[in-house]
């Protein structure tokens, strides 16, 4: 799977979410992002692709940073915070 770019932001203390923009299948995505669930779907027709918004709930500020850091994430996603004003 080719490097595809997300960005997230939280939605509370816990709860994440993230929007990709991609032509992969929604299984691939699924793939890097387990215990994510898919809480909507979209079709960009300008570009061909797909958008795809995940949530999931972070017990706590270690878990995030962890995920937001870990290997598979970075070689799969270019992860980029969207402020939440």
């Amino acid at each position: 799977m080719k490097r595809v770019k997300g960005e997230y932001w939280k939605v509370d203390k816990e709860t994440v979410k993230l929007q990709i923009r991609t032509t992969e299948e929604q299984a691939h995505l699924e793939e890097v992002l387990p215990g994510w669930m898919c809480i909507s779907y979209g079709y960009a027709p300008t570009t061909s692709e797909d958008i795809y918004v995940f949530e999931k709930s972070f017990q706590t500020e270690i878990d995030w940073t962890n995920f937001l850091n870990s290997d598979k994430v970075n070689q799969t996603i270019e992860m980029k915070e969207v402020p939440n004003d």
